[in-house]
């Protein structure tokens, strides 16, 4: 797979950031911010590269990993639970759009790592706005940020981000780092692609796909989604507004 230069990618990292094989999991199930936040770690862990298609159980808020509860709810407020992310970025609203996660493993041992995180993030931008542009929605990436609008994610495009005609933000995402894997959070807003869209997708990202549709991907999935959930993202630790970096007599 060839890199678009129409969207901006590097095509001189293009068989660098060939993903080999790629499993598209659609998540059948609906479930609640703590849930998703673990089954996107998960993921992370694993030794596969996964694509994720997920949906919400309940009105839903995220949050950058620095940022805070009291300043997602007073951008967004009415919605039932605001959940920090593990990834950076902004302040989202998951009322609304598409959500998706693609995590890339731990390289193994002789393998390069993987590229930064502007590269990665053109890199996996220019395979998505390829498949919405596939599956209707006029759009390209943004060559540089744009103003500060606030700490709303939507109100602040930056470079690679994918807009519509007229600048408006259309798909933007958060990443972190995991041991030398890639965790990559993505949300899609404001467009409405095409059935089909993931898939195209995924076949743009790597050669390899294979889908999964059950809400098991692997047999002790649900165990480990119960006992992530109840020792992290429903921790007191990770609801402080600190998130554990207060010096212990601050406590």
């Amino acid at each position: 797979m060839m890199l678009n230069t129409a969207d901006g990618c590097d095509t001189a990292r293009a068989d660098e950031l060939r993903i080999p094989s790629l499993f598209l999991w659609n998540d059948p199930i609906p479930r609640d911010g703590y849930a998703n936040m673990a089954a996107d770690e998960l993921l992370v862990r694993r030794t596969e590269a996964w694509l994720r298609i997920y949906h919400w159980k309940s009105p839903c808020v995220s949050f950058g990993y620095f940022d805070s509860a009291a300043t997602a709810r007073s951008i967004f407020p009415g919605a039932q639970y605001y959940i920090r992310r593990w990834t950076g970025g902004g302040i989202v609203d998951h009322r609304h759009g598409i959500t998706y996660t693609l995590t890339l493993p731990t390289p193994t041992e002789g393998h390069a790592p993987h590229p930064q995180a502007s590269v990665l993030y053109r890199y996996i931008h220019g395979a998505l706005a390829r498949a919405l542009r596939m599956s209707g929605v006029e759009c390209s990436l943004l060559t540089h940020d744009a103003p500060p609008g606030g700490r709303a994610c939507w109100a602040s495009p930056v470079a690679s981000d994918i807009v519509d005609g007229r600048g408006h933000k259309l798909a933007g995402a958060g990443q972190r780092r995991y041991r030398g894997a890639v965790l990559h959070q993505g949300l899609i807003q404001q467009c409405s692609p095409e059935p089909g869209w993931d898939s195209i997708f995924a076949h743009l990202l790597s050669p390899s796909v294979t889908a999964i549709s059950s809400s098991m991907p692997w047999s002790n999935f649900e165990t480990e989604l119960h006992n992530l959930c109840v020792s992290k993202y429903l921790s007191p630790a990770w609801e402080d507004e600190s998130h554990g970096r207060r010096k212990p007599s601050e406590h």
